[in-house]
């Protein structure tokens, strides 16, 4: 995901934006485009729309991937999945606009953890441990 941009156009003015995306392409040849239209998108693993004019966001989930999967590791899975967990919840937290979001995205989270045999006291000390890192409380 090196060298991307994602932007959002709200002017209604279709000639302007082919205009200034003609300006980048004449003075970067390099620069390639992938034009999108509509009121949402899937970017970099990130769901995001346009919700009656407010951005919105989540994490976005490839159907087709695995669900309740966690990542192989080799050697101490423990740790390594420790890390995962504590690196997806602060994924999380930079990609849901809500807190409804954030709550269903650590449920989602928790779910492989404990159907992979790990303890929920495993799973309930892992996210109070992110919560108190972060100095907040638990929603």
């Amino acid at each position: 995901y090196r060298d991307q941009i994602f932007f959002t156009w709200n002017k209604s003015n279709a000639l302007e934006l082919e205009t200034v995306l003609r300006t980048i392409r004449e003075n970067h040849s390099n620069v390639h485009f992938q034009k999108l239209i509509g009121t949402s998108v899937q970017f970099v693993n990130t769901y995001i729309e346009n919700r009656q004019r407010q951005l919105y966001s989540r994490i976005y989930h490839d159907l087709i991937i695995q669900s309740y999967t966690l990542p192989y590791v080799v050697g101490h899975s423990k740790l390594a999945h420790s890390d995962w967990f504590l690196s997806a919840l602060i994924r999380a937290v930079c990609y849901c606009s809500s807190v409804e979001d954030f709550n269903q995205e650590r449920i989602y989270l928790e779910l492989p953890c404990l159907t992979n045999g790990y303890s929920l006291l495993f799973v309930e000390a892992h996210v109070q441990h992110f919560f108190n890192y972060f100095h907040t409380h638990a929603m």
